[in-house]
Order: structure tokens, then C-alpha cells, then sequence
């Protein structure tokens, strides 16, 4: 997939950039790759670009005591951030990694916001905007849903890819489970 047809995949939905605006975006794009595990983004950095998801599957998780806690779980055409630290400017405070291979290319924000400030603006709302609504979700899930319901509402609302290719043990955390729970509800069949 060209740049240009990844970049117009992710905005329609919300938007359509001018011919301007798709030119700045494409020049503030860098070409990346991650491999299965790879952090993308750290606790700590500080995050100014963004990762638009050619190919590939992520995960943004914090660590509590030994357990990783996955918030999030995206797969291609998709962008991953660490959405904290893109907000507030301050040290991210999750990891974003691969959880299979990645590619795709990072867009850098401050370029943007240079060359195409109206883009940057409406790029950061939607991001804003949709990664409110997939925490809004999530919380909903965790607060008024038994474990078989949790499950089953994960591989009604969760893209097809993320259902079939996620590990058990990604999705228990994302579900907030224990991997051995996560496997008795698949065994019962109540998905």
C-alpha cells in the first residue's frame, strides 16, 4: 500500500486532507519497521510522531507488580501512539510494542504542525477522540460484564484480525483475566 492510500484509509472516515495538507503529511513520513516484541514506544519517551500501521498488530500496556496490562490492542490500518504522552507532552507512562511484525512509517507531529497546522490539529482530535472512545468502551466492559460476556463482546467489537491472532495470554490482560480463566470460558464454549 502506497503512503499516500494508507494515509487517506486512516483519515477518511473523520476527514479528507487538502492536496497541501497530504503533501506535508508525506513529507514528515519515515519509513519504519518492528519486530515481534519490539517496543515502539517506551515508558518514559516523550512522544512527538506517531506509527501508521501498514502491517502488523500492538499492543500498549503498563507494568503492575510482575503483570503486564494491555489497554489497548490495534491492528493494521491503524496508528499507535502513546496517547498519554502525545497529549500532555510529558514521558509516556505505557509501552506500545509489536505484537506481531510491524510496518509502516512515522509521521512527525511537530513537522506537521509546522507545515500543515490545521492538519496536525484535526489529526490529534480524531486521535484524541477515538482512543476516548475505545477506553470508554473497555471500561464499560470491565464494570458491567461477566467473564463470558467480556469475551464475547471482545470478538463481537474487536477487529477480526486482533480476535484470531492474539495470543490468549494478550487477550486475558486486555479482557482483565487470567490467562487460565480466559481458557475455560474458549473451552465452554460461551464465546
Amino acid at each position: 500500500m502506497s503512503p499516500t492510500d494508507l494515509i487517506t484509509n486512516l483519515l477518511a472516515p473523520h476527514f479528507s486532507p487538502t492536496d497541501g495538507e497530504m503533501r506535508g503529511m508525506l513529507e514528515s513520513l519515515r519509513r519504519v519497521s518492528f519486530g515481534r516484541g519490539e517496543p515502539i514506544y517506551r515508558p518514559g519517551d516523550v512522544v512527538r510522531d506517531i506509527c501508521l500501521m501498514e502491517t502488523g498488530m500492538v499492543r500498549a500496556f503498563y507494568v503492575h507488580g510482575d503483570r503486564e496490562v494491555n489497554l489497548r490492542l490495534l491492528s493494521a490500518p491503524s496508528v499507535a501512539a502513546s496517547m498519554p504522552s502525545l497529549i500532555t507532552g510529558e514521558g509516556a507512562d505505557e509501552w506500545v510494542s509489536a505484537i506481531t511484525p510491524v510496518v509502516g512509517y512515522r509521521a512527525d507531529l511537530s513537522f506537521l504542525e509546522r507545515h500543515a497546522p490545521k492538519l496536525s490539529d484535526r489529526l490529534r482530535r480524531v486521535m484524541a477522540e477515538q482512543h476516548y472512545l475505545s477506553l470508554e468502551r473497555r471500561l464499560r466492559m470491565l464494570q458491567h460484564k461477566s467473564v463470558t460476556e467480556r469475551y464475547a463482546y471482545f470478538c463481537a467489537h474487536m477487529e477480526p484480525d486482533i480476535v484470531q491472532n492474539t495470543p490468549g495470554y494478550h487477550v486475558a490482560s486486555y479482557l482483565g483475566l487470567r490467562p487460565e480463566t480466559l481458557s475455560r470460558v474458549r473451552r465452554n464454549g460461551r464465546s
